[in-house]
């Protein structure tokens, strides 16, 4: 929950109940009121961001969003539909969005994207879980060679058996084949 910019960094009081969020301050001044949003969500009121850091925020958030465009289709329109619906808060999920990029094939992230888009699951914790969820691609089979030049045939160790499970004593010029 979000507190005038003159207050960050500083220490203040939190009450809250099943619907409010009181922020007050070392005075019992309250400085902030926020409906209660359920866990992983964040309340920024528009009040609460500083004037030189609001055109940074826009700013920031357009660069992000074409960089998800430039990831796929559906990287893209995830992200935009998430900002359309979680505005400045989804900074922080467009951030997380392009690392995500940076882990996983971008052909694995399309698809946790598409997924994603189609249940309207706008989390960066869902795409997540998408992602390992996803079953890897199939496996090519290789077909198993007879022959190779550069593998010994058979007959070949067919000399070395006795010779190495004879007994330590024996000669191995006597040992019969």
């Amino acid at each position: 929950y979000s507190v005038p910019p003159e207050y960050l960094r500083c220490n203040v009081w939190v009450r809250s109940d099943t619907r409010l969020v009181r922020v007050f301050n070392l005075r019992m001044e309250q400085i902030a009121l926020h409906a209660r949003h359920e866990p992983g969500k964040f309340a920024t009121q528009q009040a609460h961001i500083h004037s030189h850091k609001r055109s940074i925020i826009e700013r920031g958030a357009d660069w992000m969003l074409d960089r998800a465009r430039s990831l796929g289709k559906y990287s893209g329109t995830w992200a935009e539909q998430m900002f359309a619906q979680r505005g400045p808060q989804s900074i922080r999920v467009l951030q997380g969005l392009l690392s995500l990029a940076q882990k996983h094939p971008v052909a694995a992230l399309e698809r946790a994207c598409q997924l994603a888009i189609e249940h309207g699951a706008w989390r960066l914790r869902d795409l997540r879980e998408l992602l390992e969820r996803a079953a890897p691609p199939p496996q090519q089979q290789f077909t198993f060679l007879e022959s190779h030049p550069l593998i010994r045939n058979l007959e070949a160790y067919d000399n070395l058996i006795p010779v190495c499970f004879a007994p330590k004593n024996a000669d191995p010029k006597n040992i019969t084949q």
